[in-house]
């Protein structure tokens, strides 16, 4: 037995403190902050006991990641500085968000893709250089970056997603450096600092908002191939002060008539003017005679609308588009439109209800929908046997008296809304010709029972509500040659029981609610191509019972099957068994506790 004197006692229990404090400290260091890492991809942080993600400062990415996953550093409000090792090829969604003291950031040649709000309100950055391999940077993704103060667009990006770059206020600088295309609705929205920039004069479209509030730009070129600027796109900055206005009101950028500064009875469009932008002319009910110079190529979005006391119009040739809406709701009688328009948008002439003249140039490719809806030019138009009315080969028109349609071989689209609510369709024969079928064209046929494609379709795209309501279709096929299922394409449709997507099928999403109140839906097999299902698609599906997501499946939204209250077998893919809780937490939620077999 050994028995020390005091000092020797209190020098052991010091010793076997200080080891005792070693190793319970290496065994909490090991609990602080672990990195999350799978199939290659960093997806975060996860927090330990002495460390939350909030107090982390600096990070190391480990080589051999080829993502940052969705939200990784989301709210890191602690994080400095972060290097990204080379081979990361993908920033995910949120990634970054609201790291307000993020102050440096590498990001190597490899990564081609910023996703949404990935930097989002990242307020300390303020250089960021992008590398040259990047080919997208998607909305918001810089959003709120209120330090930055250059920065330049890499080679291979042709396009400025909306908000990309929204209230970025100390932004002095922007440099394209390759062909961009289109620059997005508020791309540059309260850029404060702004004072100049060259678009480059690949530039075609210039959405609403685009430089909305950039208050201290006073210097930009207009390309000379821009075909489209939105509404208030140069609202609140200096170029519009020092635009002059001519004697009929109107104010030009470049080769753009970019707004009207008041309402006048005659209007004479300045000579070399190619664009008129989104909204110059709305609203203005007196507006009687405007004349076109032949300069002009686009009639922009709205352009018109309203204009109650305009009858009549000759559109010059050499105009090639007319925007959605752009003479909606107008007094026109009379239009003559040249040979060499090609597109004429959504709602163009729609509730122009006087209009019976206007002539459809042969060399039209689309004519939008709703486009003539409510006018005498398409109650006068002449309808085949099944009360159809065809340009060429677009179905634009139903006079509603057949209850059995059968198409017109060698018809491509079937414009939207043009069987709307028509109570007595109940059968629709639509021949393999067919590629589109577009928004809302069977949308509340309440009686419509069969929809039957010919064998060897090339059905391609069903928009969204195409068959909305269609209350007493009991089966749908799916052709094999679809690619696209819009959102809320079968909404509603209470007595569908049964889904055929017929082998060969393309379809990668199944976009919001498109089964959404399908209530008798019992049974559905998904076509082993999809990869993604949106918010709600079976929502309210009360009767089904058994469902399967096939192999090639990466995401399915929390709410996909809410209230599907008789749910009993779900079968999904072992690779998403993880994400797959939340959709099944959800699922429970509603009452529902199928049973979910993983193979």
């Amino acid at each position: 037995m050994f028995v020390g004197n005091r000092k020797t006692k209190i020098y052991l229990f010091t010793i076997t403190g200080i080891a005792l404090t070693l190793a319970i400290g290496f065994f909490l260091s090991n609990l602080k902050c672990k990195q999350l890492i799978e199939d290659n991809i960093f997806l975060g942080i996860k927090d330990g006991l002495l460390e939350k993600r909030k107090s982390i400062t600096k990070v190391e990415i480990p080589e051999g990641a080829t993502a940052i996953g969705d939200r990784a550093f989301y709210d890191c409000i602690n994080l400095k500085s972060i290097i990204i090792p080379e081979g990361v090829t993908v920033i995910g969604e949120s990634a970054f968000y609201n790291c307000i003291n993020l102050e440096s950031i590498v990001i190597p040649e490899t990564v081609k893709k910023i996703n949404l709000n990935a930097f989002d309100n990242c307020v300390k950055i303020e250089y960021i250089k992008l590398p040259d391999n990047l080919e997208i940077i998607q909305t918001g993704a810089f959003n709120n970056c209120s330090s930055l103060k250059s920065i330049e667009i890499p080679k291979a990006v042709d396009a400025i997603y909306p908000e990309v770059f929204l209230d970025c206020n100390s932004l002095e600088e922007v440099s394209f450096l390759g062909n961009i295309i289109e620059i997005n609705n508020s791309a540059f929205e309260g850029c404060e600092k702004l004072k100049t920039i060259k678009l480059p004069e690949s530039l075609e479209k210039i959405d609403e908002l685009a430089f909305n509030n950039c208050s201290s730009l006073s210097d930009i070129n207009i390309p000379e191939g821009i075909k489209a600027v939105g509404e208030d796109a140069f609202s609140g900055t200096d170029i519009l002060k020092k635009t002059d206005i001519d004697e009929y009101g109107c104010a030009y950028l470049g080769k753009v008539l970019i707004y009207s500064k008041e309402e006048k009875e005659y209007i004479k469009i300045k000579d070399s003017t190619k664009v008129i932008a989104d909204d110059v002319f709305d609203d203005y009910e007196n507006l009687k005679h405007v004349e076109f110079p032949n300069s002009l190529e686009r009639i922009g979005n709205n352009s018109f609308r309203s204009c109650e006391s305009l009858e009549e119009i000759s559109i010059p040739e050499g105009v090639k588009s007319i925007g959605e809406s752009a003479f909606m709701y107008s007094g026109l009688k009379k239009v003559s439109l040249p040979e060499s328009v090609v597109d004429i948008g959504d709602y163009a002439f729609m509730e122009c209800i006087h209009l019976s003249e206007i002539n459809i140039p042969k060399c039209v490719e689309n004519i939008g929908h709703w486009c003539f809806s409510n006018t005498d030019y398409l109650l006068d138009m002449e309808s085949d046997e099944y009360g159809c009315k065809y340009f060429k080969n677009i179905l634009f028109g139903y006079a509603g008296g057949e209850s059995h349609v059968k198409l017109r071989e060698g018809t491509k689209r079937i414009n939207g809304d043009v069987f709307f609510n028509s109570l007595k369709l109940e059968k629709i024969e639509i021949p393999k010709s067919v590629e589109i079928i577009d928004r809302e064209a069977f949308s509340g046929c309440k009686n419509l029972k069969e929809c039957i494609f010919e064998e060897e379709s090339n059905i391609k795209i069903i928009y969204e509500e195409a068959f909305k309501e269609c209350k007493s279709l009991k089966e749908i096929e799916i052709p094999e040659s679809t690619k696209y299922l819009g959102g809320t394409a079968f909404e509603d449709c209470e007595a569908l029981e049964k889904v055929v997507f017929k082998e060969g099928c393309d379809i990668k999403i199944l976009n919001m609610g498109v089964f959404w109140g399908c209530t008798n839906l019992m049974e559905i097999t998904l076509p082993s191509s999809l990869e993604e299902v949106y918010f709600a698609a079976f929502a309210h599906c009360e009767s089904l019972e058994k469902i399967r997501f096939p192999e090639s499946i990466k995401y399915i939204d929390s709410s996909a099957l809410e209230i599907c209250k008789n749910l009993k077998q779900i079968y999904v893919p072992l690779s998403i068994k993880k994400d797959f809780k939340k959709v099944r937490k959800s699922i429970n939620f509603g009452g529902a506790h199928p049973k979910v077999i993983y193979y």
